[in-house]
């Protein structure tokens, strides 16, 4: 070793000299002159090791690092003229208003706590403390893989020896409260409706063949159904009944695959399981039905609806249907990404698709909250793509510099959410069904992007090219706080609008909500004084309680919910033991 005072790992990781390079023989790399420049009194020079690239785009190559802030700022300015166009419409049929976008966001949020982070200055990245005597991420993390092994367990044996028994009457009002009470559904609308409205009058018909495609959806569309407010059923029949639907959708799903061509009927088919999948702790089979529907999407040229290549020729409106579902793949490919930590899929190949509504041809910009919250949804997905592109950025080489970049986007994140007021119109929402489901799809998707937004955080030290990432790895951040403090309270409202089981364990399920319920917990737990928190241990007892209620007689999730008690009760503990601060 040489008397530079190089240690020997810095020595094994740097490059060999350039004349031992161009030579090509053995450098032993020791500074100033390695074993072979010094004998000979020759200059000895060592090449920068560069920073190594992703083998793969990160997205498509026009919203790269090189070309991101263009592209990515041209995208934004499309958004914004929509929302331009977005004025308040008709009040809804509760009298409640709906929100245009505010000029500067200077609104104040009516939220339980108002933001924490407002200024520009760096919050500081705090490492967890490992001696406490609970992790909350550990127990909950643990419990969610029980939950997953027991639904896999239970479903496992009832796809070949349970039947299926839904009343005829009850699977009409069902499918019929779902076209009418659930949000649009991504290429829904170029399925003809008739054929999911013949299914239950014909499905157990003798001599009767239902294509697997068909019953894949139908069986989609009943475990959404019967799960509405509107459906009026008992959460303990609501819960046998939408596990009947999702054997159902298992058992068609084998021959469905070996018949699938590409057809939209399949891309339909591919998303609608991926969704149920995730809400049912199957993240393999979602990602697995997630990457089929990309495949089909390609398969269809959607990504190329506006390229010059596409030969395709449909009318305006319809050209509006496909792009927003695209761009709804596109969001849900960003999304599985950040929390499931899957390769990208349709954003991996070029794509050339607008946003729907800007074309001179096209039909009027819808209004209402389904226009909002695209529109928002939307800009939250732009969020979480320049993400990723500043993450592959060469030009971004200190952790600092893409800690205090994250938080920049984070910010920009809750802005969107002050904005459009969206909080604060879940807060007044009573009944309309379409409308508040999509709203909470941004609020619940945003908040939970920002929390593993900083998950990343952790892994900017490793070395590895696929580095490993968990649960447990998000470090502590008063963004990543507000964020999972906003997501504890539209849980609790969404719970209360919906008393049932079956919503808190869908929004668990597709949301990985356990992971800010974890992280609020774990900050009191930390807390030297946690009665300053008292609000927050509230809304947590909250959402416990409402939980262990709504889930009686539900086995399956019953580890979640006894490791939310298990998680208050040491809540609790250090309140009692807390001594009064004189």
């Amino acid at each position: 070793m040489s008397s530079s005072g190089v240690t020997g790992s810095e020595q094994l990781n740097r490059l060999s000299c350039k004349r031992c390079k161009e030579r090509k023989v053995r450098c032993n790399r020791v500074m100033p002159q390695c074993g072979r420049c010094k004998p000979n009194d020759l200059e000895c020079v060592y090449p920068v090791r560069v920073k190594r690239r992703s083998a793969r785009p990160l997205i498509d190559p026009a919203l790269s690092a090189g070309g991101s802030n263009a592209a990515l700022s041209t995208i934004l300015d499309r958004l914004q003229r929509l929302e331009a166009q977005t004025v308040a419409g008709p009040p809804s049929t509760n009298g409640q208003s709906i929100p245009t976008p505010s000029g500067d966001g200077s609104e104040v949020s009516s939220s339980p706590v108002a933001f924490s982070t407002t200024g520009h200055e760096s919050s500081a990245l705090t490492p967890h403390n490992p001696d406490r005597e609970m992790d909350a991420m550990t127990v909950l993390k643990d419990a969610v893989d029980q939950v997953q092994e027991l639904r896999k367990r239970s479903f496992g044996s009832t796809a070949i020896t349970s039947s299926i028994d839904i009343p005829t009457d009850l699977a009409k009002t069902w499918v019929a409260n779902y076209f009418q009470h659930m949000p649009a559904c991504m290429f829904l609308g170029l399925l003809d409706r008739r054929i999911i409205d013949l299914i239950p009058d014909i499905i157990n018909l003798p001599h009767i063949h239902v294509d697997p495609v068909i019953l894949v959806i139908y069986y989609s569309i009943m475990y959404h159904g019967c799960s509405l407010k509107a459906s009026n059923v008992a959460s303990t029949s609501s819960l046998g009944y939408m596990n009947s639907s999702y054997l159902g959708c298992l058992r068609a799903v084998p021959s469905w695959e070996r018949e699938a061509s590409g057809t939209m009927t399949d891309l339909i088919a591919a998303l609608f399981t991926s969704r149920v999948a995730a809400e049912f702790f199957d993240y393999d089979l979602a990602w697995k039905m997630f990457k089929h529907a990309c495949e089909y999407c390609q398969t269809l040229n959607l990504h190329k609806l506006d390229s010059d290549e596409n030969n395709t020729f449909f009318s305006e409106a319809k050209c509006d249907n496909e792009r927003r579902g695209f761009w709804e793949v596109i969001q849900i490919d960003l999304f599985y990404r950040l929390i499931l930590n899957t390769p990208p899929v349709i954003t991996n190949d070029i794509w050339k698709v607008n946003l729907p509504w800007l074309d001179p041809d096209s039909d009027p910009l819808p209004q209402g909250m389904q226009t909002i919250a695209f529109l928002a949804s939307s800009r939250v997905s732009l969020v979480i793509a320049r993400f990723f592109a500043m993450l592959d950025d060469p030009e971004n080489t200190t952790k600092p510099e893409i800690v205090a970049k994250t938080e920049d986007l984070c910010r920009e994140m809750q802005q969107i959410f002050t904005e459009w007021q969206l909080i604060e119109w879940l807060e007044g929402a009573q009944d309309n069904e379409q409308d508040i489901w999509v709203v909470a799809d941004v609020i619940l998707t945003g908040y939970t992007s920002i929390i593993y937004m900083f998950r990343k955080m952790a892994l900017l030290n490793s070395t590895s090219p696929r580095p490993p990432t968990t649960d447990l790895d998000i470090p502590d951040s008063p963004i990543v706080e507000d964020a999972a403090r906003r997501l504890i309270a539209a849980l609790n409202r969404l719970l209360v609008i919906y008393p049932y089981g079956v919503t808190m364990t869908a929004l668990f399920g597709a949301y990985r909500c356990f992971v800010a319920f974890a992280y609020l917990a774990n900050t009191i737990l930390r807390a030297e004084d946690p009665r300053s928190y008292m609000a927050d241990i509230k809304a947590l007892e909250r959402l416990s309680d409402q939980s262990t209620l709504l889930c009686r007689g539900n086995r399956d999730v019953m580890p979640l919910v006894k490791a939310m008690q298990s998680i208050n009760e040491e809540i609790r503990k250090k309140l009692q033991n807390q001594t009064p601060r004189g």
